[in-house]
This record gives C-alpha cells, structure tokens and sequence, in this order.
C-alpha cells in the first residue's frame, strides 16, 4: 500500500505500509534520510495513518470552499456550454453570410471607421477573436465549437484552468462583440456571463516563479495549467475572490429589486404576477400552474420577491468572521439559489437563472454541501498524525511564490471597486432613473442588471404568416413562443432560442415603434421566405440540415418541412405579420385531465375510428391589427413591395 507524504524538504514522497494488527489502524514506521548537502539531515519520524472512514460530521465546521469551487465551475462551464451550444445552432441563421442581420459587412465597416493601427488597439476598443482572424461562417462556427468543447471539459471535470476559462471569456466576448450591430445579444446575462466568467478564472491556480533555496537552490515558473487534488488543496480559493463573487451577486439581487420598485407600479401595488406569468417571453407548462394560483398568492408573491431581492440581499456581503455570521451568510446564499430555482420552475428565461445561482454559491462553504461531496474534495487533516520529527532547520524547505497571491488578488479587488462605482451611483439612482443591464467598462468587467422593471398586463403575438395566391395563408411556428392556440409550451431553458426572445419584444405596444428601431430583421426573415434565390440548392432530403438555408434552423421543424415543400417548387408568394391577442386557456391541471379523457376514449374500443380526439386548447387569441402588410417579391426591385398597392 502506497501513501504520499511530505518529506523534509517539503517535496512530495512515497512509504510503504503494513498493516499491523487486524484493527483499520495502522503504524507506520518510516525512516527517510534526506539528501542534503547541509552537515544536518532528516533523522527520522514515525507516522500513523488512519484508515478510518471520513465520518459524516467530518466538516460540520468546516470553513473550506472547496466543494464550493467545484460546485462552481461545474455550474458555471454548463452554462457557458448551453450558451456556445446555442451559438452553433443559431449564429449562422442569425448573423451569418445568409443570415437575417450578416455580421460581416457590419464588422468590415466597423474595422475602417475606427482605422486603428494595430488589431491589439481594435481588441482594446471591442474585444475580438476576429481581429486577428477573417470574420466568416467558417469562423463564426468555430469560435463556437471550440467554446462547446472547452466548457464540456470544465463542467464534465476532465480539465479545469485559467487558461481555459481565459479562452471561453475571449470566446463568449467575440460574440457578444460580433453581434453588436443587432439585437440578438442584447441581454442582460450576456454581460453577466462574461463578468462571472472574468472571476472564475482568479479561482484557479495561476501561473507565477517559484523560488526554492533548500535542499538546492532552484527557479521554476509554475503555469498552473493542470488542476489536481493536490494542487487544489495546496491552493485553496481565496476569500478576496470569493467575495467578488458574492458582490456581484449582491448588485444582481438589489439591481433587479430597485429596478422593480422603481418601475411599474404593479409592483408596489402587489398585483404584477397576476399576469406576469402569461406574458413572459416563453412560458413553460408550469406557467400554467403558477398564473392560476389564487391572487392572495400572487400578491404574497410579490412581497417575497421584493424582500429577497431587497433585504436579504445584503447578507451575501457579511464577512463570516464568527459563527453567527457564517450562519447568516449561508442562510443568504440558500435563499438566493433557492429563489432562483423558484423563478426556474415558473418559465423559460434562458440561463439567466442558472447563472444567477453561480455568484450565490460563493456563500456556501464546505459543510453545507452533502457529505459524498465533502469526502471526495477534502482530505481530514487528523487521517495522518505525525508523532515525532526530528528535522534540522538548516534543511527545511524554504519555497517562495512572486507574486504572492494576495497581492495579485488585492490588485483585482481594487481594479473591481474602481468599476464599481459608476454601478453604485446607477443602484442609487443619482442621475435620476436607473439604468438597466448596462456596462460601463469596454471588458464588462462590472455591469449593472436587473429585470422585469415593467411587466405587460396583456400578451400580443406576432404571427408570421405565408401564402401562395394571398388568400389561403399557413403560419409558421417558431420553437417555443406561443403559435397555434393547441400546440403545447415547451420546456428549454436553460437553451436560449434567441429569435423567439426578440419576437416577444414585437408584443409590446406601440408594436410598429418596437419593429422600426429594434426588431428590423423581421423585413429580412419575410424577403427570405419570398426570394427565389434563398431556395438554391436546397437537398430533396427531408431533415437534412446541412443542405437547407441556415435560418430555417431558427424556425420549428414543422414550418421548416413546410417550406421545403413550398419552395421547392417556389410557390410562394406573399407574407405578412399580424398582431394577435394571447390568454392562456384554462389551469395546468384542466389540461391534463383533457389529455387524460383523450387517452382513455383511445383505448375505448367502442369508440369508433371515425371519431376524432378533443381538441386540447391551451391558449385562446383574438385577432387584434396587422403588424406589416401582405407583401410580395418584386424582381424588378429586388425587394419586397406592398401587395395590395400600399405606398
């Protein structure tokens, strides 16, 4: 049986062990001579390792965050996953070559305005791979890959650095930088993840010269490229880090409470989530539980909200210097995550939820995670007890790190409360209104956020239709939002469909200002439908993504089978987007008992086959007013023009 120990010089070494009786302890005797050049030596020592189980209140004090690190980057290389996942499957359609707003032309621009004089200058101005790399589709696709594959490392436990999350943060900023010109990255967690993202790789073990004078003097330079348990033990996380975390955390939760109280005032008036469930951008099944709810509920809803999101939001910044305050601080990172995995349930708000309970985990430490966890990340100090050591102090190991870590933590601290300031004077209102998920840094290295300041009381649905002679019209479905009034929601957060995102801006009145300045793709998704060009080379193989026009993959598969029979034959010949008017149907349980008597009459055998199952509603809509008017291709323009001689 082997077993690593430190010898004198501080070095990692190798015993041999015996058992000695037939108890789970055993003694170990070992004598090592340290070679030395010193007249001094190692004489001796006598160990005993325990072969005791870790018993389960080994780290019932246990002030550690080990675990917690873990837990953090498993958590946080998922998200990052999801979010490079979701940009291969969308980037092209959305801002690729043929995609609806093409990135390339916006960025060839931006790159001669701007005229810099060297590509690290442009990166300083807007951090980007593609400056130093050709913008194409073939590029755009691999930042994305490569994003997928390094986070699949971190998250599944194979490889973990600050090289790697370094790479994922350049990665996910080469995005979010190429996306600018549109509006498909205009979220509040793109920054988010690109400020928790910063931080996490301050948690791993970073490079730095490593001086050592005894036994022989020796200069290394330590690139902290491999994480092990030993090298995770021998640097455990710093609490000037961890607390960053917990700041940002902090500046989300009172980011997203002010902004609540300072907006619509449902909010102060306790009836918000009457209908905020119904008018999420995409609703979940169990929505459809959480709108039916008694209104008592509802406004005890609002109140819990506000006081998590206002009050105990503080408690993530108690510095647990005592036990009862590393109890409070536990309790705040609980009611956090909790109230997270709360909102998780209610809808499909992407990974913003899952990357909110990132910072929030900064407040557990190791003996609030289960006892497995603990077992398989900390190593008891009393499992090995050394009874005696005679060792010369002339041949101790002196090993020295440049820089410290404190020193480079410090720094980041201070680099940290510098940005921080503009975020507070917004969180306190000195300008007058609050500013919203906004970055005040070129790196978003400090944001403000918050969200559903105002919540819409009604829910409008632009519904994108087609025809071929102008009279008989198909709509297409999109993944998630709402279409068909029978077609079920759908469950896919944390997956970010990002066109459903942007279309349920469209919903919001007036609907003709929101498409003018925020949501123009909508032209181009309508001249794709129509232009015959769109339809080259399409494969005569259903299901065949590789051959079919990138942003079909924004549609459902429905409406993509749709159009590879429609334009197959280029039989279509116009399009509009009309505004439609959503409530949700009936409670989650009424729908269930539909589906419930619809399976029974299928096993009937007295019911005839000629007798078709009930329709199972679960919306209801009202035609409200036509968003853009049915239009048409004009070749002579090439572009669309207004089909009923519309000016």
């Amino acid at each position: 049986m082997r077993r690593r120990v430190l010898n004198g010089n501080g070095s990692a070494g190798s015993i041999t062990s015996r058992a000695r009786d037939k108890d789970e302890t055993e003694d170990i005797t070992s004598n090592t001579t340290a070679r030395s050049s010193g007249p001094s030596s190692l004489v001796g020592r006598e160990i005993v390792i325990r072969k005791d189980p870790i018993p389960r209140n080994a780290t019932k004090n246990n002030a550690s965050f080990q675990v917690t690190r873990w837990a953090i980057f498993r958590l946080l290389g998922f998200v990052y996953w999801v979010a490079f996942m979701s940009a291969w499957n969308q980037n092209l359609g959305l801002m690729g070559s043929d995609g609806l707003e093409p990135a390339h032309d916006y960025w060839r621009r931006f790159q001669e305005h701007l005229e810099f004089p060297t590509a690290w200058q442009g990166f300083l101005e807007a951090p980007s791979l593609f400056w130093w790399i050709p913008l194409n589709d073939l590029h755009l696709n691999g930042v994305a890959m490569v994003g997928a594959l390094l986070s699949t490392l971190i998250w599944t436990g194979i490889h973990v650095s600050w090289l790697s999350w370094l790479l994922l943060w350049l990665l996910q900023f080469t995005l979010v930088t190429t996306a600018r010109h549109t509006s498909f990255y205009q979220y509040g967690w793109e920054s988010q993840l690109l400020e928790t993202g910063f931080l996490a790789i301050f948690l791993c073990d970073l490079p730095k010269l490593q001086l050592q004078l005894v036994p022989n003097c020796r200069l290394r330079f330590h690139l902290g490229l491999f994480s092990t348990n030993d090298t995770q033990q021998a640097n455990p996380p710093s609490p000037i880090i961890l607390f960053l975390f917990r700041w940002l955390s902090f500046r989300i939760s009172l980011g997203a409470g002010l902004i609540k109280i300072r907006g619509a005032s449902c909010w102060t008036n306790k009836t918000c989530l009457y209908y905020h469930f119904e008018t999420q951008p995409i609703p979940s099944p169990l929505s459809f539980v959480f709108h039916f709810l008694p209104k008592a509920m509802l406004s005890s809803a609002v109140d819990l909200d506000l006081f998590v999101q206002l009050y105990t939001s503080w408690m993530v910044l108690i510095i647990p210097l005592f036990g009862y305050g590393r109890n409070l601080l536990r309790a705040a990172g609980l009611v956090q995550a909790g109230f997270m995995i709360n909102i998780i349930l209610s809808g499909n708000f992407s990974f913003l939820n899952h990357l909110t309970i990132v910072p929030a985990l900064a407040c557990l430490d190791d003996a609030c995670w289960p006892t497995w966890m603990a077992q398989r990340w900390i190593v008891p100090p009393a499992s090995v007890t050394i009874r005696t050591t005679e060792l010369s102090s002339s041949t101790q190991a002196r090993q020295y790190s440049f820089p410290p870590r404190w020193i480079g933590d410090t720094c980041l601290f201070l680099l940290i409360a510098y940005l921080s300031q503009p975020v507070i004077s917004n969180l306190l209102g000195t300008q007058g209104h609050q500013v919203m998920n906004a970055s005040f840094d070129k790196f978003h290295l400090v944001n403000t956020y918050g969200a559903f300041g105002s919540v819409g009381q009604q829910r409008f649905e632009p519904i994108v239709s087609v025809s071929q002679n102008g009279h008989d019209w198909h709509e297409l479905e999109f993944p998630c939002k709402p279409g068909r009034v029978t077609r079920p929601p759908c469950f896919c957060a944390p997956y970010h469909y990002r066109l459903d995102w942007n279309i349920w801006f469209l919903g919001f009145p007036p609907h003709a200002s929101m498409l003018q300045n925020r949501e123009r793709w909508m032209y181009r998704l309508l001249e794709k439908l129509l232009e015959p060009s769109s339809t080259k080379s399409l494969s005569s193989r259903k299901n065949d993504r590789l051959n079919q026009p990138a942003w079909w993959n924004l549609l459902d598969s429905t409406s993509v089978e749709f159009l590879r029979n429609q334009q197959s034959q280029s039989s279509l010949r116009y399009a509009k987007v009309d505004m439609y008017h959503y409530e949700m149907a009936a409670p989650l349980w009424t729908i269930l008992q539909d589906y419930y008597e619809n399976f029974c009459r299928s096993l009937d055998t007295t019911t005839s086959r000629n007798d078709k199952p009930k329709a199972v509603y679960w919306w209801k809509r009202t035609y409200k007013e036509p968003l853009i008017d049915s239009v048409k291709w004009d070749p002579s323009q090439n572009g669309l023009v207004w089909a009923r001689g519309r000016t």
